[in-house]
C-alpha cells in the first residue's frame, strides 16, 4: 500500500525589486514570484529592473514562475509592461475598476491569478466567475490592492475546495500555523517579510519559504 502523498505548499514571494532577494527565493525554493506594477504601491518595480530579474531567472535552472501583478493600472500600461516583461502569469484584483469583463482577456491574457478580498464567509460558488488555474484569498482594505499585512478571519474560507494561495497578514512567525489550519494550495506574501513598506529583509524571506517547506 503506497504512503499518502502530501503535495507540497507552493510560496509566492510578492513585491520583489532586485536581484539579490530574487536570487534568494531561487536558491530557497519558492515557487514564484511577484514583480508589482501597481501605481501607488511601494513596492512598484520599473521596467528595467523586473527585465533584469527575469533575464537572471531564464539563465538558470528550477527558477520560480514570474507573476506581474497589477492594480488600477489602465489597460494600456497592462500591455506595455506585459509585451516588455517576459512572464508567466498575470496578477489581478477582483474588483479592480480598470479591468471591464468584457475585454479582461485582451488585457490580461490568458494566465491569470485573480486576488479576490475577503471580508465574510465565502464558498466555492462564490468564485464561479473567476478565472484560472488558482486565485488568491486576500484580506480586505478599502483602496488597497493587496500587502497590507492584515490578516482576515481564517474560518471564512474552510470550505473553500478550489485551489487557493492564501494572503493577508502572514509571515515567518505563523505561516505554519495557517497552513496547518487552512490547507491551502500555497501561501503568498509581501509585507510579512518587510522591514519597511516596500523593502524585502533577506533573512525574513529565507525563515518564510524554510518554514512553509518545513510542515509541506
Amino acid at each position: 500500500m503506497k504512503p499518502n502523498f502530501i503535495p507540497k505548499t507552493r510560496v509566492k514571494i510578492c513585491g520583489i525589486r532586485d536581484l539579490e532577494i530574487a536570487k534568494i527565493c531561487k536558491e530557497e525554493g519558492a515557487d514564484f514570484i511577484g514583480l508589482n506594477f501597481a501605481p501607488s504601491s511601494p513596492r512598484k518595480i520599473d521596467i528595467a529592473n523586473a527585465r533584469n530579474i527575469v533575464q537572471f531567472y531564464q539563465n538558470q535552472n528550477d527558477s520560480p514562475k514570474v507573476v506581474l501583478l497589477f492594480y488600477k493600472n489602465s489597460p494600456e500600461d497592462i500591455r506595455t509592461i506585459r509585451n516588455s516583461v517576459p512572464h508567466d502569469y498575470v496578477q489581478w484584483v477582483w474588483d479592480d475598476p480598470e479591468i471591464d469583463s468584457s475585454n479582461r482577456n485582451e488585457i490580461l491574457g490568458q494566465n491569470q491569478i485573480c486576488s479576490y478580498r475577503v471580508s465574510e464567509p465565502i464558498e466555492d460558488d462564490d468564485l464561479k466567475n473567476i478565472p484560472g488555474e488558482f486565485l488568491i484569498l486576500d484580506s480586505y482594505s478599502k483602496g488597497a490592492g493587496g500587502g497590507t499585512g492584515e490578516s482576515f478571519n481564517w474560518d471564512f474560507v474552510y470550505r473553500i475546495k478550489r485551489k487557493f494561495l492564501l494572503a493577508g497578514g502572514l509571515n515567518p512567525e505563523n505561516v505554519a500555523s495557517a497552513i496547518a489550519k487552512v490547507k491551502p494550495f500555497g501561501v503568498d506574501v509581501a509585507s510579512g517579510v518587510e522591514s519597511s513598506p516596500g523593502q524585502k529583509d533577506a533573512q525574513k524571506v529565507i525563515d518564510f519559504i524554510r518554514n512553509t517547506k518545513s510542515v509541506s
